[in-house]
């Protein structure tokens, strides 16, 4: 599980572009060219994390936009962020 004060952000080189209003988001990695698209609510976090922010205020965020019990938010959110970290997408401080 995620800390709740760890810093959350994209990591170097990492560009988010949404395709709309909870439609997902086109991530790049901008040096290896890689590009990926996302669902909603890997582009929620994605774009908190452009700008960065802790685990708590991500999850109060998601808590406003997202039906679901914080405890299972919590949860899932912390699964989704250290995969975005082991892809290179995140960087957690």
């Amino acid at each position: 599980m995620i800390q709740p004060q760890a810093q959350l952000s994209l990591a170097e080189g990492v560009s988010v572009q949404s395709l709309g209003d909870d439609e997902g988001a086109v991530v790049l990695m901008i040096e290896s060219g890689q590009l990926f698209t996302c669902n909603d609510t890997t582009a929620a976090v994605l774009r908190a994390a452009e700008g960065g922010i802790t685990f708590d205020q991500l999850i109060i965020q998601l808590l406003t936009t997202f039906e679901v019990a914080e405890a299972e938010l919590r949860e899932d959110i912390s699964a989704l962020a250290r995969q975005l970290v082991e892809e290179g997408l995140v960087r957690v401080a």
